[in-house]
């Protein structure tokens, strides 16, 4: 069972790279702010601009309370996504979220004035600062607080939405014209589902699935997974071919997804009276990439490489295996101790000429 302490580690990069990206654009917002405040309002006169000589010393305090804001900001967000508050609806979260940030603008910009008058007279004036709190230099300030602070909603919506980094191919027409690339899809499948929906019934199944696939996510996230699609209780995964094999993410991540699964086991068995199980057959090779539709966009995979993971996939009740990759993978796949190979032999799957071998696989602990 993996303990938290190796779940903070296996997190930590992914969590410092955001705290990172959250410094650097608040970072850029509050200088920006400076700057607009100095060169780019004189047509609002009941803005106070701040012309003073103490030039650096202003933009040290506005990239401070960049950092400060990047840093709470970017916390903030990760408590958002913890499952604890996943589950709420999207109007109590924007409450939440609306009442937090208010709070957090109001610290920090009377942080930011108490800092100035500290460094310009060597002690604060509180009077000044409660009458900065209600002018209109601190309600401009706020509507750029909370301007920044609601588009970076909108793009981190539209990544969880589209997945991450869509967006941007979508923005930038990556894939307007088809593109060739190599990538590695998993086809991931609840194993026994015909005789848990049986059990459960189609509302009681529907909820368990979207369990499931709410564990999955710190899982996508900590592996660099694209979520291509999900059909019914399945989720077809994929990666770019370097960063799947990289640090073996296409591997790890089917066992990671069984132990969160297997962690929240007392949970599943209160809630539905079952411990989910998934299967997961693995291929890599050439797809064709394209941006298709125009009323709902999306980037589609065009390729032999997704039929061929699905019939992998397909063949692991036979073979009594819960992942199952091709030959052409475990050739690519750099050295792990954790993982171990079970050859299964060499089979012509359903609806395929050419003879695949095929490997189990099982993950021990070093």
């Amino acid at each position: 069972m993996k303990t938290a302490q190796t779940v903070i580690r296996k997190d930590f990069p992914s969590i410092s790279l955001f705290l990172l990206q959250m410094i650097a654009v608040w970072v850029f917002a509050w200088v920006l702010f400076y700057f607009l405040r100095q060169f780019g309002i004189e047509e609002y006169p009941y803005v106070e601009l701040s012309r003073r000589p103490d030039r650096l010393l202003q933009l040290g305090i506005h990239a401070g309370i960049g950092v400060l804001t990047g840093i709470f900001y970017g916390s903030s967000e990760l408590l958002f996504e913890r499952p604890g508050f996943q589950k709420h609806s999207y109007g109590k979260m924007i409450l939440i979220k609306t009442a937090l940030y208010f709070i957090m603008a109001v610290v920090l910009m009377t942080t930011a004035v108490i800092a100035t008058q500290y460094f310009r007279f060597g002690k604060p004036d509180w009077e000044k600062a409660g009458q900065w709190l209600v002018g209109a230099n601190f309600l401009v300030a706020l509507t750029h607080f909370i301007t920044v602070s609601m588009l970076i909603s909108f793009i981190r919506q539209m990544n969880y939405k589209f997945g991450p980094g869509v967006l941007w191919n979508l923005l930038v027409g990556r894939y307007r014209q088809p593109r060739e690339e190599q990538r590695i899809f998993m086809f991931l499948d609840l194993r026994s589902s015909t005789a848990i929906a049986e059990k459960l019934g189609h509302v009681r199944f529907t909820r368990l699935i979207q369990d499931c696939f709410f564990d999955l996510t710190e899982v996508v996230l900590r592996h660099k997974v694209d979520i291509y699609q999900y059909v019914g209780d399945e989720a077809i995964l994929s990666w770019e071919l370097e960063r799947g094999l990289s640090d073996n993410h296409c591997m790890h991540c089917y066992f990671d997804f069984l132990e969160v699964l297997e962690k929240r086991s007392a949970y599943y068995e209160k809630h539905y009276g079952v411990q989910p199980f998934f299967k997961a057959g693995v291929h890599l090779g050439k797809v064709m990439v394209a941006e298709v539709g125009v009323i709902k966009k999306d980037i589609a995979y065009l390729g032999d490489v997704l039929n061929t993971a699905a019939r992998i996939q397909g063949r692991c009740n036979e073979l009594e295996q819960g992942l199952l990759i091709s030959g052409e993978l475990k050739e690519k796949l750099p050295a792990d101790r954790q993982i171990h190979f079970k050859h299964m032999g060499v089979e012509i799957l359903k609806g395929k000429q050419e003879r695949l071998a095929i490997f189990g696989i099982e993950k021990h602990s070093e």
